[in-house]
């Protein structure tokens, strides 16, 4: 921190400090000892004499010395000048009822009662003004008969009199050169008595010095809330720092302090509060100041407090409050327990600081002296020596070294912040070098991979070609080796034919023979080639080279119904049962030849595939419309299903089990190939539950129209209901 490093440079700062408190010290103690001695005029016999006095070169006075006083009784100028008043004793003025007695008798600490004093003024004295301190009873000051400044309202009792509101300057009119001056006091709750004079001036002079220590006290409220905030900030963002966070307490505990005080801005501020509350509250401020100096020095040196006088230094502060709730019973225990609490926590803070101080921690040194300060500071108002403001003259001290910490803390974290930033800067710039260099590889990979899909899309082309290749001369090489044989031996039989004619040994019966050979070789070349034939065109219909390849507008339940016959046709079989159901308004906008194709080829699959050596079974063709839009067909039977080694190639060209029995494996192919070409739909095949295969073909359906019939609401029938409904 900057006051550590700046401590540390040399031990001779030590020997700063030392000097600077005891000139501290020493002023306040002449103060006080100054104004001790100095010879002012005091109050005889309730008349003070002020003839003789310059206001304008000795300045203000207080009015101190023996006043009238009647006891228990509320006093009106009106009955002092008439005189129809009891005689009055002379009583001391500073001073408590607690401590003073009237003709031999001890004064009550509460009660009611009334001092009276004639001032005695200088024919050229000028404008005047008086100042009262005294808020915490209620008490009214009578200039001349007219109520100049006061405290609350007083009354008789307790119950009619009350500590809120205060006027504590005014200024005052002499007549003929007299000021009358009665003072009404009412104290319930608290001390009865003037514990501090009445303070009489030059009226311009008052004014001036009160709103000079309005403006004084008001920038030293502003600068104890602004260090607290700024302490209370940089807790929040470092909450390790603790010791933030006891600053900031202090810091405003002092400016409350300031505010409950009886001084002009309390008095501008807080004027409308009960006294006693605000005693109560400045009194309450004392513990929460000392508690945080001593746990400021805990976070600061750690382990440096000691038990034995910490513990006993937290009671006694704690108590402060406490003991000012019974200084009526007790005068002196607000007093004392104020007092050794200041002087335990002093020395539990010294003591800490000479174990950090023998650490070698400079900061040890200028929070002794603070804290000295204060505790010297606050003893003195204590006890009432000194001059006025010597407890903010502590505060500022303490104040001054908070700030200096304050600043260095932010400076630290300024520092700090500025290495995070090139930190980050710097890391920033690595990580662009890094993401360049991962954009750089993953751009290289991406093109790799790439390459090697390309490839490997061309390689899968190339395989599916020769599958395909090898399928059509598998297909083709069958039937055409049966025709090049069968021509072969058609062609030597011609030959021995022509051959026996040409030698005229060829018979009747040789001719027949030959003949014969002739019409079964020719029914069988013929038989091959419509074989080959068959295979083409259905490669053609794979390619979907198709002339009609119009769309049309078609409802998909009228069409399954003009193909019901033909597909009754197809699936006519003893064992196996059809059942087709829809319903009106599944419009699509589609190739008819296509979708008729690919209808004839799913129910030729199931009656191919499912239903070996004549097993029953059903097959249940249904049609629906899907939330999305699409037109759901649905081809399931309850068969064998699908084996498993075709199923990954179930869509591929010349994938088939049957084909000893002479099928081609094109069916599922065209599907497909239809489907997803002049169709735009999908196809998925997949196990049924029960047994079987459910092959679903989704196609797009058409934007509707007002002509369009709208589909009827799905009524609750079973299956054979719904059959019924094409039916």
């Amino acid at each position: 921190m900057a006051v550590q490093r700046y401590l540390g440079h040399s031990g001779m700062m030590r020997w700063f400090w030392a000097p600077l408190v005891a000139a501290l010290i020493l002023s306040t103690l002449w103060a006080g000892l100054s104004a001790a001695l100095t010879q002012r005029p005091l109050a005889v016999d309730g008349v003070l004499d002020l003839r003789g006095w310059d206001f304008r070169h000795n300045g203000q006075i207080f009015l101190e010395g023996d006043w009238q006083f009647w006891r228990d009784r509320l006093v009106s100028p009106v009955e002092i000048a008439g005189g129809t008043t009891p005689p009055p004793a002379l009583l001391g003025v500073p001073g408590r009822w607690t401590n003073q007695r009237v003709d031999g008798a001890l004064l009550h600490s509460e009660g009611i009662g009334t001092y009276h004093l004639r001032v005695l003024l200088p024919k050229d004295a000028p404008p005047l003004a008086m100042r009262h301190n005294q808020r915490f009873v209620a008490w009214d000051v009578l200039v001349n008969g007219e109520r100049a400044i006061h405290a609350g309202t007083v009354g008789p009792d307790a119950d009619r009199t009350d500590s809120a509101g205060q006027k504590a300057i005014a200024a005052v009119a002499p007549v003929d050169g007299v000021l009358d001056i009665t003072v009404q006091v009412a104290a319930f709750g608290g001390y009865g008595g003037i514990p501090r004079a009445l303070l009489l001036g030059d009226a311009d002079g008052m004014f001036e010095d009160w709103h000079q220590e309005l403006a004084l006290r008001a920038a030293f409220l502003s600068v104890c809330l602004s260090i607290g905030l700024l302490y209370l900030i940089l807790y929040v963002l470092r909450p390790r720092d603790r010791e933030c966070l006891v600053f900031s307490v202090m810091s405003v505990a002092i400016a409350l302090v300031q505010l409950t005080s009886n001084t002009p801005l309390g008095s501008e501020v807080l004027y409308s509060l009960p006294g006693q509350l605000l005693g109560f509250l400045n009194n309450v401020m004392f513990p929460f100041v000392w508690l945080s100096c001593l746990a400021s020095a805990a976070l600061l040196f750690p382990g440096s407090l000691r038990k034995g006088l910490a513990w006993p230094s937290f009671l006694f502060i704690l108590a402060v409050p406490v003991a000012s709730l019974w200084t009526l019973q007790f005068p002196w225990l607000l007093t004392w327990t104020a007092t050794i609490g200041l002087i335990l926590a002093l020395m539990t803070l010294l003591a800490a600081t000479l174990t950090a101080a023998r650490q070698r921690q400079p900061l040890a040194l200028p929070m002794a002296i603070a804290w000295t300060v204060l505790a010297c500071a606050n003893l003195a108002l204590v006890h009432r020596i000194g001059f006025t403001g010597i407890m903010e003259a502590g505060y500022c001290f303490m104040l001054f070294l908070q700030a200096a910490l304050l600043i260095d803390r932010l400076r630290h974290m300024l520092d700090q912040a500025k290495q995070s930033n090139a930190r980050l800067a710097a890391l920033n710039g690595a990580l662009e070098d890094q993401v360049a260099d991962r954009t750089r590889h993953l751009s290289e990979t991406v093109d790799r991979l790439q390459l090697a899909q390309d490839r490997l899309v061309q390689s899968e082309k190339l395989a599916s070609l020769g599958r395909l290749v090898a399928g059509v001369a598998h297909e083709v090489n069958t039937p055409v080796g049966t025709a090049l044989t069968t021509a072969t031996h058609l062609a030597q039989q011609v030959e021995a034919a022509e051959a026996a004619m040409a030698s005229g040994t060829m018979t009747r019966r040789q001719l027949a023979d030959f003949l014969a050979e002739v019409k079964e070789a020719a029914s069988l070349l013929t038989t091959t080639v419509e074989r080959t034939a068959a295979v083409v065109q259905s490669f053609k219909q794979i390619a979907t080279e198709r002339s009609d390849d119009s769309l049309r507008r078609l409802d998909l339940h009228d069409l399954l119904g003009e193909l019901r016959p033909a597909m009754e046709v197809r699936t006519d079989a003893p064992h196996i049962s059809l059942t087709v159901e829809s319903r009106p308004g599944l419009v699509l906008e589609t190739n008819g030849g296509a979708l008729t194709q690919v209808l004839g080829q799913l129910l030729s699959n199931c009656m191919d595939h499912a239903f070996p050596d004549g097993r029953p079974g059903h097959i249940r063709l249904t049609a629906s419309l899907t939330p999305a839009g699409q037109i759901e067909l649905v081809v399931e039977d309850d068969g064998v299903g699908v084996d498993e080694a075709v199923r990954p190639r179930l869509f591929e060209p010349f994938t088939t089990t049957g084909r000893a029995d002479g099928r081609t494996g094109l069916g599922l192919h065209m599907v497909y190939t239809l489907v997803a070409g002049p169709l735009g739909g999908s196809v998925d095949v997949a196990d049924r539950a029960g047994g079987g295969t459910r092959v679903t073909v989704r196609l797009p359906g058409a934007v509707r129209t007002d002509s369009d019939t709208p589909p009827p609401p799905v009524p609750a029938l079973g299956a054979a209901g719904m059959s019924a409904i094409i039916t």
